[in-house]
């Protein structure tokens, strides 16, 4: 096999994998009370996974070799599922969850970093077609839960990651490209950072919150998780859809998106709209791969540490703000009020390239 296609392959496969491992304590959630009976507990595999990935995305950003760090990234992933498949005890589960994050911070980077790399005329393309393979596998990751025992499921992810790793054996060095880490460099960097913090953060905040605020005007729940589905489906559609439009001209085409989006969130706060809120993914889906493929490209691999930072501080804190709103009812306020700030973000980005 063709070097180039093999390693395109295993960026693909290990995006998949990673998709499929953010959506699995959802997914198991419901099993690991019954068997464990843990509710706080989780809680600390949470802080386990975050902290693991916070240590792995700066381990990745600061080391030039990528072979043997995503092979081995790759089995301790593998290895992480096999430990929690075969945990007598959530202790157990906490510890490997930690490896796990770990695991998973290197291989965000190098494996968005790869297929960067091997595809450069080719980058924003690529990065949202990695990254749908992503969206494919957290949605795959819940119906898994659901035809197999999970500790069954988990010793397939096991091997699924094994097989990746020996695909990816041998990638090749990290391409140093763009400027130093400097004041400058993050002066330029950040309002996309803060776009890319941002997005995620609603990303989440749809993702934890439409269902309280279907419920709230009265939709059943389960028609309230069947749109869900269908948000996070959109979203990686929209990953492969719009990837070679938004490839002709990155930074314009996500500001004309992202503007676009104000208009679903303006929209379900009239209720009979409310159930319109999946279209928002639409206009969200090539916001990530895109952000990546352009500060990869414009600042090297040292700066796209600052996007999974960004991420992780999205992803917690613009969720818990809506505990703060004074009813169900202002929830979509909370989705527009967010979406408006990344509107901003995105335009200062922009104008600063």
């Amino acid at each position: 096999m063709n070097p180039t296609t093999r390693y395109t392959l295993a960026s693909f496969a290990l995006l998949f994998l990673l998709g499929a491992f953010v959506a699995t304590p959802g997914a198991v959630l419901p099993a690991w009370r019954l068997e464990f009976g843990v509710q706080e507990a989780m809680a600390a595999f949470f802080n386990a996974q975050l902290l693991g990935l916070l240590v792995g995305v700066s381990l990745a950003t600061r080391l030039r070799r990528r072979h043997p760090l995503v092979p081995l990234a790759a089995v301790a992933l593998g290895a992480g599922y096999a430990a929690m498949a075969l945990a007598p005890a959530f202790g157990w589960v906490v510890l490997a969850a930690g490896v796990a994050g770990l695991a998973q911070g290197v291989l965000n980077v190098h494996a968005n970093g790869l297929a960067g790399e091997l595809h450069p005329e080719r980058r924003v393309l690529m990065l949202n077609r990695v990254n749908a393979a992503f969206g494919l596998g957290a949605v795959s990751a819940p119906l898994l839960m659901t035809l197999l025992p999970w500790r069954v499921a988990f010793w397939g992810l096991a091997l699924a990651f094994f097989a990746s790793a020996a695909l990816a054996w041998g990638a090749p060095p990290t391409a140093s490209v763009g400027r130093r880490v400097s004041w400058s460099s993050l002066r330029a960097a950040l309002p996309l950072l803060l776009a890319v913090g941002l997005y995620v953060g609603v990303e989440a905040s749809i993702s934890a919150w439409s269902g309280a605020y279907l419920t709230e005007l009265g939709y059943p729940l389960r028609l309230a998780g069947v749109l869900l589905s269908v948000y996070w489906l959109l979203l990686t559609l929209s990953r492969l859809g719009l990837a070679h439009w938004v490839a002709a001209a990155p930074l314009r085409r996500l500001r004309q998106l992202t503007a676009a989006s104000l208009g679903v969130l303006a929209a379900i706060f009239w209720p009979p709209l409310a159930p319109l809120f999946p279209l928002a993914a639409v206009f969200y889906g090539p916001i990530f791969g895109t952000s990546f493929a352009y500060i990869q490209g414009r600042y090297g691999q040292e700066w796209t540490a600052g996007m999974f930072y960004a991420a992780a501080l999205g992803s917690t804190l613009a969720p818990s703000l809506f505990a703060w709103l004074p009813e169900p009812r202002w929830i979509p306020l909370g989705f527009l009020f967010l979406g408006t700030l990344l509107l901003v973000s995105v335009a200062h980005a922009e104008r600063r390239a």
